[in-house]
């Protein structure tokens, strides 16, 4: 009979569903392969009952809910990759800059400019987003992830991004513990600008007399009058929650248990549908809720988890005051379910982005795995259009059908299954625009390929999708972003694996329209330098989830995870920035230009980073250090050291790799110096060696006199015209001049 009643638990110890013994802490539960001991804190129940929506999530989110995410759970020993990086001082990490061979502009883009900083032992940044000032094109704020701050931050630029100040932070929200990511910045008619983010917070609730803590997710908001340099106090826009129904009974089904957490927002502003003359705040994510059946065993001591099923549906919110106050959440896709157990029932959505036409209109896309489930078979794009302000949403349109890419690709640890989330824009028309990437079925050992459609019919019909990057390789290509300039015509970039054989190491790459997507310009790359995933964050795991371009009248802005700074020291994830204009390099003036070594030397600098270390090299070899100000300006004086004649190459850096190279013309140097000495020492043997006519050996005597004293005045210049050695140099030229015999 013991042994019948043991059983059932043992069979449901190994279904890998979770078991709570409400009688007991020490019992161990297994959750989806893992072992779980209920003498662990009640945050951490709470948070393994989300691990099925895990790898569903976005990557930040997707940490937090694997308790890897360190700014929420501890030590870098358990972040992202496990086993941390070797981020040094700055001193190795700007020495790590100068070595990059790069900063040289590409044919169509400037030079490429890091622009985040390092505020901690983590140098890693990702998910940048940029937003540019209808009032002033040259302003531009961007949003990103920062493993050094509880929060996102965002960095400034007034001058079209040559220069960037920052990190400025937001708060998240009051009753949060800390941030997850999907940073997205907005500018609205009047210069405002908008930042958010997903702000983690805890609900409590108790089962059977046991407490648990589980992580909710709120969409924090935050709003600032001065350009991005400060932040209010943010609002919560949507958050999850956490439902418990029923109550315990002797054996069986004895209630329900729902999850909540918000994913992926994304964030737009224009005109209101109901008073153009304002403009709304949208925000758009990815509800997802867990659900389970509990089931109480043996006289309602033992309970599990049973049946889980996994709700999505991409739900919006408003605002009409500035990000004051909310709606109430509306649905813009159907709620489409997930079973894990096999079941034809495979489906979820994700990664939903909303754009506001100019007249108010406004339309939310999404992902749909469809019913084979996700990261293989078929996958799904589609888009909702709300003629009413947000209030509510006409019926689902079915834009594409392609071959899903996988969760990485098959030459990268990084996740990129949200390059296959649609991005979208709107033009100065009301035209709208889709970027996605999805398999080409021509190509079986191609992972990815970017593809675009437009719709000129409030997206009541699209185009045929075309492929837009023009390689006749299988490299994968991912993360596209997309948007319109006020003149209507098209910008898209993406990161693109072409130019590795090895496929290791991605370059960013542009593509223009003119004609609304018909045609496109040849593929032009942006970097200057490219980046290796695992170089740039931990095991390669995380370089976001996307990449971010803007274009004004004049020009075209972008921003992406660059791990260039990573090829020569630990793991280094910076956000890059180029644009189409050129910017003006960094410089360097050297005062004097020219002279001799042992005395102090001039330099200034302009056009690099504010407000960042700098690092002096002379000849290949650091000398000293300083900071730039606000500006990016620097003075020193340093002592220009005793080399060779000639050119000496003066070298400056920051930390971010930015660097200028001017010379010093040594006029004599310790190479003179030997020469002369050589010189002399050779007639010295001539005429000691043979005999000569007594007119060859006064020739010979004159050339020796005439070359001890040019090695006198060059030791003497060399030297600075002071120093012991020098006079002990002086005396003995002296006297051997003394020893010569005289005409």
């Amino acid at each position: 009979m013991r042994t019948l009643a043991i059983l059932p638990l043992f069979l449901l110890l190994l279904s890998g569903l979770p078991v709570v013994w409400a009688e007991s802490e020490g019992s161990a539960s297994s959750v989806g392969g893992y072992s779980e001991f209920l003498d662990m804190s009640a945050i951490e129940r709470g948070r393994n009952l989300l691990l099925p929506m895990g790898n569903l999530l976005s990557g930040a989110s997707a940490f937090a809910v694997e308790g890897t995410d360190f700014r929420l759970f501890g030590s870098w020993s358990r972040s992202p990759g496990g086993s941390g990086t070797e981020s040094g001082s700055p001193i190795l990490q700007a020495a790590s800059a100068a070595l990059v061979p790069f900063r040289s502009p590409t044919q169509k883009f400037s030079r490429n400019v890091l622009l985040t900083r390092d505020y901690g032992q983590f140098p890693l940044q990702t998910e940048p987003s940029i937003a540019v000032n209808p009032k002033n094109p040259d302003h531009l704020v961007v949003g990103v992830i920062d493993y050094n701050f509880p929060n996102v931050v965002s960095y400034v630029t007034i001058d079209g991004g040559a220069t960037w100040e920052g990190p400025f932070q937001p708060r998240y929200l009051q009753k949060g513990i800390g941030a997850s990511g999907d940073p997205v910045v907005e500018f609205d008619r009047r210069g405002n600008v908008y930042i958010s983010s997903i702000s983690i917070g805890v609900q409590e609730f108790s089962i059977g007399g046991l407490a648990f803590q589980a992580l909710i997710s709120g969409i924090g908001v935050a709003s600032s009058a001065d350009g991005g340099f400060t932040w209010k106090e943010p609002t919560q826009s949507s958050t999850s929650t956490v439902k418990f129904q029923g109550a315990p009974v002797s054996q069986g089904i004895g209630g329900s248990l729902s999850l909540g957490f918000l994913d992926k927002p994304w964030m737009s502003a224009g005109p209101s549908r109901s008073d153009p003359s304002k403009d709304s705040v949208y925000v758009t994510y990815t509800s997802f809720v867990q659900k389970y059946d509990i089931a109480y065993l043996l006289n309602g001591t033992i309970y599990q988890f049973v049946n889980p099923v996994l709700q999505t549906t991409i739900e919006m919110v408003k605002s009409d005051d500035g990000g004051q106050t909310w709606s109430k959440p509306i649905a813009a896709s159907p709620t489409v379910r997930r079973d894990f157990t096999g079941a034809a029932n495979q489906r979820i959505v994700q990664g939903s982005q909303s754009a506001v036409a100019p007249d108010g209109t406004v339309y939310v896309s999404w992902f749909d795995s469809a019913d084979d489930g996700e990261f293989k078979g078929l996958g799904e794009v589609w888009i909702a259009r709300s003629d009413d302000g947000g209030a509510s949403f006409s019926s689902p349109i079915l834009v594409d059908t392609r071959s899903e890419i996988a969760f990485s690709p098959r030459s990268a640890n990084f996740r990129a299954w949200g390059a296959a989330f649609p991005q979208i824009a709107v033009g100065p028309d009301g035209q709208v625009s889709l970027v996605y990437v999805a398999r080409p079925d021509v190509r079986p050992t191609d992972d990815g390929d970017v593809f675009f459609t437009a719709s000129s019919d409030n997206g009541e019909s699209w185009s045929h999708p075309k492929r837009v990057n023009d390689d006749d390789t299988s490299s994968f290509q991912f993360f596209p972003a997309v948007t319109y300039d006020p003149k209507g015509s098209i910008h898209l970039m993406w990161g693109d694996f072409r130019d590795d054989r090895n496929e290791k190491s991605y370059n960013i790459y542009y593509a223009k329209s003119a004609d609304g997507g018909k045609t496109w310009t040849e593929n032009s790359r942006v970097t200057d330098f490219p980046s290796n995933p695992n170089r740039a964050f931990p095991g390669g795991r995380f370089i976001g989830d996307y990449f971010s371009i803007k274009a004004s009248e004049k020009d075209v802005y972008m921003v992406w995870a660059d791990g260039r700074l990573g090829e020569f020291g630990g793991s280094n994830q910076k956000i890059a920035y180029a644009r189409a204009s050129l910017m003006p390099s960094p410089s360097i003036f050297v005062n004097p230009p020219r002279g001799t070594g042992g005395r102090d030397v001039q330099i200034q600098g302009f056009n690099f980073q504010p407000n960042l270390e700098i690092f002096l090299e002379v000849s290949g070899a650091v000398v000293t250090s300083s900071r730039t100000d606000k500006d990016g300006r620097f003075a020193l004086r340093i002592f220009m050291p005793i080399a060779g004649e000639g050119s000496q190459q003066i070298t400056v850096f920051d930390a971010s790799g930015n660097a200028a190279t001017a010379s010093f013309f040594m006029d004599v140097g310790f190479n003179t110096i030997n020469q002369q000495l050589n010189q002399a020492l050779d007639l010295i043997r001539n005429l000691t060696s043979q005999p000569a006519a007594p007119t060859s050996n006064s020739t010979s005597l004159d050339q020796l006199r005439d070359q001890l004293s040019s090695l006198n005045t060059s030791i003497w210049i060399a030297t600075g015209l002071s120093g012991a050695a020098a006079v002990l140099a002086t005396i003995a030229i002296i006297l051997v001049l003394k020893r010569l015999p005289r005409k």
